[in-house]
């Protein structure tokens, strides 16, 4: 009987705990509960927001906005599926089975539209929102496709949207934003992102313990992106890209004075529409295979041995540490030895001062320099003319390039040293770099900043800095600095480097044409045994209507002579065109 007693004693006052936590649950803080259960049925169905628009610097339009309407279902709707989908595959054209699976690996929430279909036409448009009423669930939704009219001639510059990968669904989730709307994919679509973004809308919903839509408690319409101007002018990209001829390269054209880009191009290109066009996966596939990587940035993300170009770091390095006069002469008789190599030349030009060298570009006479002046000074020399650094701000995934010192590695030798002169061995740079280099021998000595976006929503500012606040950005005022070197230094080198394209046997010589004045420099740069040379020249063009530095390289290109041949092309187009 003591038992029993024990146990109806316990059983009491376990019924009696339970009550009490149910009247403390349900009346003193019944409201709180009641507050979180309707917060936690609120459900968010977010609307894609309309893309910012790109503009070159005379308004012509660069990416562009088109308007289609799409077949969606939301799954927490969904009454009967297969009837759903039997209407749809008659309406559309399609196999059942193939909506089925679409709308299986689209499926994110139950309350997430799914698009099934393609753009619709008008009559199907029309079909599916007449038998709506008929199949819960299905809506006809509102979509925005990016459009490139310029194609493959702005392809690395713009760079493309699609769908987000798992990080960028992550961001996305992560700052609020609609994790399934496309977003951009590297060059100005990527770089550029929180301006051309559209403002997410939505409809928010209160749902039921089952998922199940009870009533609509508020809409917001998504808002437009922020169209962009871009320093770029789209005659001189399509003339540079033009100018490349398929072959493997890149182009970089800026504004000496303002640093503005013209023209950045990177060959082979690919079609950015491919992206965002149904059924051109195979077509996207092409180029994730094709063994010349159309999908790399040549002109941005890769760097390059200069070859010869960097024999103008080391005359301005030797000049102003005052190793050479501009008439100092060395022998060049086409072979070089040191330490036990021989570094042989493709010509023997005899004995030559510094502008005949940089006019045949005679390498024995930079060896010498370069052995004077140094491996660190030589480096010193190439970062204060922008080598080995990026190039300004808004550019995106930019390559710094390398320029070594002998810091830089465990052991130097003087067969290092003689190397670095004429741009081999662990010299990289990139084909702005070296275009922003140029500039600074046309525009008195200033290292620009190059920029890229000129206007937001058509406000004009100077080198954006981007900041979180989408609505602010920060223009800086400085835009350039002053290379500090002697006057004779800059004067030296001007005329040195007129030699490749006014001396009768310059490397350059092509470019010697009625009314253009044209300086800069060629460079044959070796690539590794087995491979083609680099070709290179970089330089500075000037006509009655302005002028542009630039750098074209041809990548496995052979002679120097073929990038002097693409340059040539590019200015007489330009010239013929009214834009130079």
């Amino acid at each position: 009987m003591l038992r029993i007693h024990v146990i109806r004693n316990v059983i009491f006052v376990l019924l009696a705990l339970i009550a009490l936590t149910l009247a403390h649950l349900q009346v003193i803080r019944g409201s709180y509960f009641r507050r979180q259960g309707k917060n936690n049925a609120l459900r968010m169905i977010p609307f894609e927001g309309e893309r910012g628009r790109i503009l070159d610097r005379n308004g012509k339009v660069l990416a562009d906005v088109t308007e289609s309407w799409v077949a969606a279902l939301i799954p927490q709707d969904l009454a009967k599926e297969g009837d759903v989908f039997l209407f749809l595959a008659e309406v559309l054209g399609e196999g059942r089975r193939t909506l089925e699976r679409r709308f299986e690996a689209g499926r994110l929430s139950p309350f997430s539209p799914v698009t099934v279909s393609g753009p619709l036409t008008r009559d199907q448009a029309i079909r599916i929102e007449e038998g709506a009423y008929l199949h819960p669930g299905l809506v006809v939704m509102r979509r925005f496709a990016r459009r490139y009219p310029a194609g493959e001639v702005t392809s690395h510059l713009l760079g493309y949207v699609a769908k987000p990968d798992a990080e960028r669904m992550r961001r996305a989730a992560r700052e609020g934003l609609n994790a399934e709307e496309p977003v951009g994919y590297a060059g100005a679509e990527e770089a550029f992102e929180p301006f051309l973004r559209g403002e997410p809308g939505g409809r928010q919903i209160e749902v039921d313990s089952r998922g199940r839509q009870v009533r609509l408690v508020s809409m917001r319409e998504p808002g437009q992106g922020q169209d962009l101007t871009l320093s770029v002018d789209l005659q001189v990209q399509r003339a540079a890209f033009e100018a490349l001829g398929g072959e493997r390269g890149a182009v970089a054209i800026i504004d000496p004075d303002t640093g503005e880009v013209l023209a950045l191009v990177s060959s082979p290109a690919y079609d950015p529409n491919a992206f965002v066009l149904p059924g051109s996966r195979s077509k996207v596939g092409g180029y994730l295979s094709d063994p010349r990587a159309p999908l790399f940035n040549r002109a941005l993300s890769a760097s390059f041995p200069p070859g010869s170009l960097f024999k103008i770091p080391v005359a301005v390095a030797a000049l102003e540490e005052k190793k050479i006069k501009p008439a100092t002469t060395f022998d060049c008789p086409g072979t070089f030895e040191i330490g036990g190599r021989v570094f042989r030349s493709p010509h023997a030009w005899g004995r030559q001062d510094l502008f005949q060298a940089m006019g045949h570009s005679a390498n024995e006479y930079f060896f010498h320099s370069g052995l004077r002046v140094g491996p660190d000074q030589m480096a010193r020399y190439a970062r204060l003319l922008g080598l080995g650094e990026r190039t300004g701000d808004g550019l995106w995934q930019e390559n710094r390039g390398n320029i070594p010192s002998r810091s830089s590695r465990m052991r130097w030798f003087k067969g290092d040293t003689v190397n670095m002169s004429i741009g081999q061995g662990d010299v990289l740079v990139t084909p702005l770099q070296i275009a922003r280099m140029m500039a600074a021998f046309a525009n008195g000595g200033h290292l620009v900043r190059t920029r890229l976006l000129k206007a937001v929503d058509g406000k004009i500012g100077t080198v954006p800095i981007f900041s979180k606040n989408r609505d602010s950005p920060y223009f800086p005022t400085v835009s350039s600095v002053k290379i500090s070197l002697r006057d004779d230094t800059w004067k030296a080198l001007k005329q040195a480097l007129y030699a490749p394209v006014r001396m009768p046997d310059g490397t350059a010589r092509l470019l010697d044409m009625s009314g253009f004045d044209t300086f800069g420099k060629t460079g044959t740069a070796q690539a590794g045994a087995g491979k083609s040379d680099h070709a290179w020249f970089a330089g500075v063009t000037r006509t009655s209507k302005g002028r542009i530095a630039y750098c074209l390289l041809l990548e496995h290109g052979g002679s120097s002579t073929n990038a002097v041949a693409a340059v040539k092309r590019m200015l007489e187009r330009l010239m013929q065109e009214g834009v130079l």
